[in-house]
């Protein structure tokens, strides 16, 4: 027999027939485990109300849920019941999971009792527990009429719970792709730079979800690696499928000796095939000896652009933090065709050198890529490395500038705008006494692509200058 609490957790679409049989076959109902949780607080939460009828019908012990009998008659009456249920001194009560009557009737997704709670004086601006907002709740079951009235009535679209988190944020990490789309076309805020998390296609967990949040000016690097693999067609976590004799011949990195150098090792195909990282291709080889790092796809720092003709160019980045034995910087380039087919293509360290928290702009026939934080060693403080791709022959070549500039820059913004790339955020490498530091970046920098000349943006001077 499945388990009743596990069954409910998971929320499936045919849930209200697992729970019947379940409970048919002698589920305890009022199990309550050492968290809290039972199966009627659980479907509570989930804001699936017509379990929770069911179970209380089944003996479910009705105290779990703290409800009154106005909190009772918003789940399972109609207007006219809950009308004669109200009374002033419940308009406030909380339930187990610190709704209110109203947030409970926002789950209901019945906007004519949530207009008379309002008309009886309840207060709109109660949150749940932990903050969560009126159109978190609304989000939770994918609700876009209740969405809609809630922001007709002036909620605020953009409101956070104490964790930070937009209802858009939370319709993304729920795969509600309905809602995601809804939120963006009322003008939910990609990012939040004050909040953790801050952006919400970090929390994206399917290719369909990051699309939509692409199509509004996303960011395709911003994606977590395992989503990111999904979105290239490839796999996650996956033991790479090679030979030892194949994995011993290409295990790590190698620079190229042309400009560019196709590098299509079958170890560093099937790495990127299987989404598995340095660590995991180590253990799976047991390989204890290699004083290198192993080459990877798994990278930090790296810029993607999908060009109009559906190639997907990914450049450089770095793999783990520099105290790991596989930490590399990368100078290469990938390109995954619109057919499935993968390219790998190599650079000298001359041509192009270890990159890593660039920005990559798509202008014409080339990809500008610009700034690195790179490998201290080749750091130029007061210099800002800028390079172009051709996307006809993959050819690199480094772009000289001048003008005021904004240094040695990485972690930053970059886009197009007429014949110019814009660049705001990140940090800058200074030489202080001998000394590099990392300095917030406060002002944003214009390169016109004709004269190759870096100024500050007018329309958005410098707070200070660094």
């Amino acid at each position: 027999m499945g388990d009743l609490l596990e069954t409910i957790y998971r929320n499936g679409p045919d849930l209200m027939a697992e729970v019947r049989a379940l409970v048919a076959a002698g589920a305890d109902v009022n199990r309550v485990t050492e968290y809290s949780e039972s199966p009627l607080r659980v479907a509570s939460n989930n804001g699936r109300f017509d379990v929770v009828q069911l179970l209380l019908q089944s003996g479910a012990d009705a105290s779990q849920l703290k409800w009154t009998s106005l909190m009772l008659s918003i789940a399972f009456g109609d207007l006219a019941q809950m009308k004669a249920a109200l009374r002033q001194d419940w308009l406030e009560e909380r339930d187990w999971w610190s709704r209110t009557p109203f947030l409970l009737a926002i789950l209901t997704g019945d906007t004519a009792k949530c207009d008379a709670l309002l008309a009886a004086g309840c207060d709109p601006a109660a949150r749940g527990r932990c903050a969560k907002t009126p159109l978190q709740y609304a989000v939770q079951n994918n609700d876009l009429a209740m969405q809609r009235w809630l922001l007709e009535h002036g909620f605020a679209i953009d409101a956070t719970d104490e964790f930070g988190t937009t209802a858009l944020i939370s319709a993304v990490e729920l795969d509600r792709i309905e809602s995601v789309r809804f939120l963006l076309e009322q003008g939910a805020e990609l990012r939040h730079e004050n909040n953790i998390p801050s952006r919400a296609i970090e929390y994206a967990n399917t290719p369909d979800i990051a699309e939509v949040l692409l199509e509004y000016g996303e960011d395709i690097d911003a994606m977590a690696r395992e989503t990111y693999s999904l979105w290239l067609g490839m796999e996650h976590g996956k033991n790479p499928k090679v030979s030892p004799q194949e994995y011993a011949a290409a295990k790590n990195r190698v620079f190229g000796r042309q400009n560019p150098e196709e590098t299509n090792r079958a170890f560093w195909l099937e790495m990127i095939r299987s989404g598995a990282n340095a660590y995991q291709a180590r253990c799976h080889f047991d390989d204890k000896e290699s004083a290198q790092p192993v080459w990877c796809f798994s990278r930090f720092g790296r810029s993607t652009v999908r060009l109009p003709d559906c190639r997907i160019v990914a450049v450089a980045g770095e793999h783990e933090d520099h105290y790991d034995p596989d930490f590399c910087i990368y100078n290469d380039v990938t390109v995954f065709e619109p057919g499935g087919s993968v390219q790998i293509l190599s650079y000298s360290e001359e041509d192009f050198p270890p990159t890593d928290f660039h920005t990559a702009t798509l202008f014409g026939n080339f990809i500008y890529l610009i700034g690195s934080l790179g490998y201290p060693e080749l750091r130029q403080p007061g210099k800002t490395p800028v390079y172009r791709l051709d996307i006809r022959s993959y050819r690199i070549e480094k772009v000289e500038t001048k003008g005021y500039m904004p240094g040695w820059i990485s972690g930053h913004r970059a886009w197009l705008n007429g014949d110019s790339i814009l660049v705001e955020g990140g940090r800058c490498i200074v030489d202080e006494q001998g000394e590099q530091q990392l300095v917030p970046n406060t002002a944003r920098w214009r390169l016109d692509l004709n004269s190759r000349i870096w100024s500050l943006d007018a329309t958005n001077p410098p707070v200070t200058t660094g």
